[in-house]
């Protein structure tokens, strides 16, 4: 039975030797030294995995959704939130309040933030003007359109429009693109990332925000990828994971957010208090993650819990940090996003909440 397998080569001319093991090569990297190799058998891969060529194989490996919770799915005209009467007005939630403070320094207005996902609904109308494009990894003559809604909820908390209707993002003018990477019921895979952040390289995103699990499964290679984005000067962001224990205990943060290159965001309740599901371990910046109400699939709202909302968020700020900055590279704003964040008990940076709570001052 055949598999994928993911290389890292040293040079394209070994692509020939691949070839010649019995490879089907399905994709090559052109700002990574990635290829995506089919094999019908695992003979074929064990036959070229110590060949010098190589810097590096694995097997293609699941990646998921991190679990979260689905708290309510609304339409337009209902009634949902204590905040607002009616979703045909704008509500601004708590959770963007606490991160914009008083006042925006600014929209986000010209800053490309690919969101690697389940694609987007871009014919949400809180939405629609603000998703300039994008790509479907898994079909792509397809366009990257969200079937599952999580994809559509995380790029409504980083940029949902300040149009006087439904809900606002943290960055409203942001331009956002659609990188869909998993499907309808949130599965993808390993190669699936590492093809979209090559498209995010090559269509110059400036974030990367990236709300998905892979648990701790061993991965130098994705490492490899993600340190080449960051070097391009892209701003990675991902979920911590909703892994952690009500106690806290443990190294629990999932891949990619426990890789070194990524900044890694844990969810917040109202209170300020780490959310129980929250990873631990790994974490650099906390955020709102609790009762998120944004954008969902198919024209709705929904309030959704977990850490992939938090880290949608601290996209939001590094746009908005962004387009304040512009001639500050990645690793400025990267310390900046990190100096201004509220620190949270206990003192300093720590497993549970890192550097505190993120803010756009």
């Amino acid at each position: 039975m055949s598999a994928n397998y993911h290389l890292l080569l040293r040079s394209p001319a070994h692509l020939k030797k691949i070839k010649a093991a019995g490879g089907n090569i399905l994709f090559v990297g052109k700002y990574t030294p990635a290829v995506i190799v089919s094999f019908k058998h695992p003979d074929q891969a064990r036959k070229i995995a110590n060949s010098p060529e190589l810097i590096g194989i694995a097997k293609d490996q699941l990646l998921t959704l991190p679990y979260y919770k689905v708290n309510k799915v609304i339409k337009a005209s209902a009634v949902p939130y204590p905040e607002h009467k009616m979703m045909n007005q704008q509500v601004l939630t708590w959770n963007i309040a606490r991160v914009i403070g008083k006042r925006r320094l600014n929209s986000g207005s010209g800053v490309r933030v690919g969101v690697i996902d389940t694609g987007i609904d871009f014919h949400h109308p809180d939405l629609a003007s603000n998703v300039k494009g994008g790509v479907n990894i898994l079909s792509p003559s397809l366009p990257p359109m969200d079937e599952n809604g999580h994809g559509t909820h995380i790029a409504g908390i980083i940029g949902a429009l300040n149009n006087h209707y439904g809900v606002v993002g943290v960055a409203p003018k942001v331009s956002l693109y659609a990188i869909k990477v998993l499907n309808a019921s949130g599965k993808g895979t390993i190669s699936n990332l590492i093809r979209g952040v090559e498209w995010a390289i090559a269509n110059r995103m400036h974030i990367l925000n990236i709300s998905i699990s892979g648990g701790k499964l061993t991965t130098p290679l994705l490492d490899y990828v993600l340190q080449a984005a960051v070097k391009r000067g892209i701003l990675v962001v991902a979920a911590a994971g909703n892994t952690g224990t009500p106690a806290g205990t443990g190294d629990t943060v999932s891949v990619p957010a426990r890789l070194a290159p990524v900044i890694s965001v844990a969810a917040l309740n109202r209170n300020n208090g780490r959310e129980p599901y929250s990873a631990t371990g790994k974490v650099d910046l906390a955020a709102p993650g609790s009762q998120i109400l944004s954008t969902y699939s198919l024209r709705r709202f929904a309030i959704l819990s977990g850490t992939s909302m938090a880290a949608a968020h601290v996209s939001g700020v590094l746009a908005i940090y962004r387009a304040a900055y512009p001639r500050m590279d990645a690793n400025e704003l990267k310390k900046m996003v990190f100096q201004r964040a509220i620190d949270l008990p206990p003192a300093g940076p720590d497993p549970w909440t890192g550097r505190g709570l993120v803010r756009a001052l």
